[in-house]
């Protein structure tokens, strides 16, 4: 394993913290586009925040695919240590919360109330506002499993070209088969078709719909200092594709043309071109706040509680938007700052207070071991 690699890797830190910043303001500012008339303010500028802001998923399948593939490269994995600690940092959490969330929901302690919605929640990520992400970080970790030795071997810059085009194009096959749809189908006359419904419909649940972005994480991961360089190289030109594409956005949505919810749609090419044109010309500064003295270990702390942000955000912002800020005489945008302040702090405590390691006092609690099957390495 190369020296640099365990625990300075601080890269993505900023691009985790943004992204988890993201993810709480679009469900903020969904609240108060719904509830113009107790919270008035400028709907339309809303609005387009709440579309512009609609890529942290993508972020976070990129940095996914970037630190798989960078840890684990040119070792043969050991798949029962490599998922052992998923279930222990990953999906314990996850079902507790889940459970949490259908409790709440429902308000039962009744076993034959809470299994039906619990596990069906469970293995769909609906609970609450959702929290599909977890499923489909799962499924990433088992693509990453089998594609691995693949990709180490063939993933180069034409192969990302040829996945953007086939992403782009699925995209367009789902914008004329759904959205706007050329032929008059009958999804319900097979399981076949029913099955190609159910991957438009349930898309944003499935890696399918993420091959691009999470094959260009694998090719940073795999080929970090090249990947570095080319995003410094391009910082300038990415970020101004991204203005444009996030100005045309814009304006086809005041001006009429692309309808509000068609403007929610990320799966669209002008959506992926103005995500990864992101991703490419906010790498470069994500990595040099990550390097900064002070500012760079808060991120990094920041960073490791993006699960307690992701996973106990949905049941923070219900509460205050039930019984806390109805309360208040502020103006709308000074309560969604004080929303999105707040939030991440008490998503941290009661995530910890939620944690097996927390009540048992850390007894039990192992120590991490090497997911390679031929030797340890020390950092």
């Amino acid at each position: 394993m190369n020296s640099d690699r365990k625990g300075t890797f601080q890269d993505l830190n900023a691009l985790f913290v943004f992204g988890a910043i993201t993810v709480i303001s679009i469900h903020i500012l969904g609240f108060f586009i719904a509830n113009q008339h107790d919270f008035p303010w400028n709907g339309e500028l809303e609005a387009v925040l709440l579309i512009l802001l609609r890529f942290g998923r993508s972020l976070f399948i990129f940095a996914t695919g970037m630190l798989l593939f960078y840890w684990y490269q040119k070792r043969e994995l050991d798949w029962a240590a490599f998922w052992k600690k998923r279930w222990r940092t990953i999906v314990l959490p996850y079902v507790i919360w889940t459970a949490i969330f259908t409790g709440f929901k429902l308000q039962s302690m009744d076993p034959a109330v809470l299994a039906a919605p619990f596990f069906e929640s469970l293995f769909t990520g609906s609970a609450f506002y959702h929290l599909y992400y977890i499923p489909l970080y799962l499924q990433l970790n088992l693509l990453f499993c089998l594609v691995k030795p693949w990709f180490e071997r063939w993933v180069s810059f034409r192969l990302l070209m040829v996945l953007f085009v086939g992403q782009i194009s699925l995209y367009v096959v789902y914008q004329y088969l759904f959205v706007s749809p050329l032929w008059e189908i009958d999804w319900s006359a097979s399981p076949v078709l029913a099955f190609i419904e159910h991957t438009y419909i349930s898309g944003q649940n499935y890696v399918h719909m993420y091959i691009f972005t999470f094959a260009l994480g694998a090719y940073a991961g795999l080929n970090l200092e090249k990947w570095r360089a080319w995003t410094r190289r391009l910082q300038l030109p990415a970020l101004m594709i991204a203005l444009g594409t996030a100005a045309w956005m814009a304006y086809g949505y005041l001006n009429g043309s692309v309808s509000y919810y068609d403007s929610l749609n990320i799966f669209k090419p002008i959506y992926l071109l103005y995500t990864t044109s992101f991703l490419v010309s906010f790498y470069s500064l994500s990595r040099y706040l990550g390097k900064l003295p002070k500012f760079g270990g808060w991120l990094s702390r920041m960073a490791r509680q993006n699960m307690a942000i992701y996973l106990v955000h949905p049941l923070i912002l219900f509460l205050l938007e039930s019984y806390v800020i109805y309360r208040l005489n502020w103006s709308t945008p000074l309560i969604m700052l004080a929303m999105l302040v707040i939030t991440p702090p008490l998503c941290i405590f009661l995530y910890e207070h939620t944690l097996l390691s927390y009540w048992t006092g850390g007894r039990g609690k192992q120590k991490s071991k090497p997911v390679y099957k031929t030797e340890v390495y020390k950092a």
